[in-house]
């Protein structure tokens, strides 16, 4: 074999490898972009298409930023009914802008360990010694009767970041601050 045929061999080689790399490197790209809700900020994949892309249960092991219609307890579960949204900073305030999501409203449930983090105005006022903003924990039972305390539209203008667990339950819920 003379030294050009060994030098064609190799080219082609290694134009195959790195074929074979670009199309592992765009499969794993596509595929984290589908599981993490394309990026923070950008409102996320819709459940359903995750959980048939990857045959898990929807939103397992990602974060979500939702608005959340209602929760409730019922045998010994805490369940929100949730709807994905966006939050932009607002600038002028210090504070979330939070643009709702359209479309239904998904049923989620709690992790019986999950915690929960309130700011106002979900916590209320009564927290002495910390700012509003700050987020103080509360028990899920808590933040059902908070919930369904809250004004209408006032709860409707809430946003939380929500982690969910590799079943699909959430570990973490914490509210956004709104003035």
């Amino acid at each position: 074999m003379s030294a050009t045929s060994a030098t064609s061999v190799t080219s082609v080689i290694s134009a195959s490898r790195r074929r074979g790399a670009m199309r592992l490197l765009s499969v794993v790209a596509f595929s984290s972009l589908a599981l993490t809700g394309c990026g923070e900020g950008k409102e996320p994949a819709e459940p359903t298409a995750v959980a048939a892309s990857t045959g898990r249960t929807p939103w397992a092991g990602t974060k979500q930023f939702v608005t959340v219609d209602k929760a409730w307890a019922e045998g010994g579960l805490t369940y929100l009914s949730v709807r994905p949204a966006e939050k932009k900073v607002n600038t002028q305030f210090d504070t979330w802008e939070i643009i709702p999501g359209t479309g239904a409203f998904t049923t989620v449930t709690m992790a019986k360990d999950a915690r929960v983090l309130l700011t106002a105005p979900v916590r209320g006022d009564d927290a002495s010694g910390v700012g509003r903003g700050e987020p103080l924990p509360s028990s899920q039972a808590e933040f059902v009767t908070l919930l369904t305390q809250l004004d209408p539209g006032t709860a409707a203008g809430v946003g939380y970041d929500l982690s969910f667990d590799g079943q699909g339950q959430v570990a973490k819920l914490q509210s956004l601050y709104r003035p």
